[in-house]
């Protein structure tokens, strides 16, 4: 049993909060820590436990084994390296930083306080994206040679200006971080990191400053190609589709639906639908066990620590007009 304070009561702060309720012989949810009161009493009465206001408090807790984080971007490497120094073992939503330099200092800090760091890339432990692995494997499409990616929405329309979601420093890129990520995880956990890409960001319908439309074009460290679009200003949307010799695969609506269509003109396609969404228990019940000194997390630092430098590229080509950028971490 793992006791743990979730810092930031949020949209995502509340959705830990009702994930780690569902696993209650892995979690003990000790309380909540937020600059924000009515948030502080709201999630005190739907998950109990203690109300903090400042986040030193909660780290001078001597019974707390772990603190979730689902705060600001911007904040993550302060507050993970913090955590680390406290000896507690951290989760921390993605984007683990803003940029891999931050990102390096907020892992190595966890290494050297032998604690803990997991990151919410929480898309590959859906059923979808698990079966969409298993069937690459075992080679059903043959040989993989484009990809296919786009996660969309149209929260940069309805966001408050002062919510701090809503700003270019929280969000550079515009979707990429919030939604483009979730693809460049799941994709690359199946077919190997991106090595380099072009990119276009920026703003064409939101009043806020921040961009919603980044188009890229990749190619991974094994050759195959790829494109992935996040929008900030559109109905959501989101699919991975993996071109193959043998099939196509496409994955759709958050990984719940998935289909086959092989090439062969005698082999019929196949659809499968994935009802039960239960990514965030599992992501956090296998952070509890690598608490608890069982194996590591599935979501490895190195990989969230790469997620960070794909974004920071894709910002950076843009910046540059689009050109061909290697990543580098």
């Amino acid at each position: 049993m793992v006791k743990i304070v979730i810092v930031g009561t949020g949209w995502w702060g509340m959705e830990l909060g009702k994930a780690s309720q569902d696993i209650p012989d892995s979690i003990e949810i000790l309380g909540c820590c937020s600059l924000s009161e009515p948030e502080r009493l709201k999630f005190q009465v739907q998950f109990g436990g203690e109300v903090y206001g400042n986040f030193d408090d909660v780290l001078a807790l001597a019974d707390l084994d772990a603190v979730l984080l689902a705060t600001p971007h911007s904040l993550h490497r302060d507050q993970v390296i913090a955590a680390a120094n406290a000896g507690k073992h951290v989760f921390c939503e993605k984007p683990l930083a803003l940029n891999a330099a931050t990102g390096a200092q907020a892992i190595q800090a966890c290494a050297d306080n032998s604690v803990v760091l997991a990151v919410g890339h929480n898309r590959r432990f859906s059923d979808g994206a698990r079966e969409m692995k298993a069937l690459v494997d075992g080679g059903a499409c043959g040989r993989i040679i484009h990809i296919e990616a786009n996660y969309s929405g149209n929260a940069a329309l309805h966001y408050p200006p002062d919510y701090w979601r809503a700003s270019r420093v929280e969000n550079p890129g515009g979707a990429v971080g919030p939604m483009g990520l979730h693809m460049v995880d799941t994709l690359t956990w199946i077919l190997g990191p991106i090595q380099r890409l072009a990119a276009i960001c920026k703003r064409q319908v939101s009043t806020l400053d921040l961009d919603d439309t980044a188009s890229v074009m990749f190619e991974l460290e094994s050759g195959v190609t790829g494109t992935l679009c996040s929008l900030f200003a559109a109905p959501g949307s989101s699919h991975l589709r993996f071109y193959g010799t043998e099939a196509i695969i496409e994955a759709t609506d958050n990984f719940s639906e998935l289909s086959l269509k092989p090439s062969a003109p005698d082999v019929p396609a196949t659809h499968k639908s994935f009802r039960n969404d239960l990514t965030l228990q599992r992501e956090l019940t296998a952070f509890a066990a690598a608490c608890a000194g069982g194996d590591d997390h599935p979501v490895r630092p190195q990989e969230a620590l790469r997620n960070v430098a794909v974004m920071e590229t894709i910002v950076k080509s843009s910046d540059a007009g689009g050109v061909w950028t290697d990543i580098q971490v």
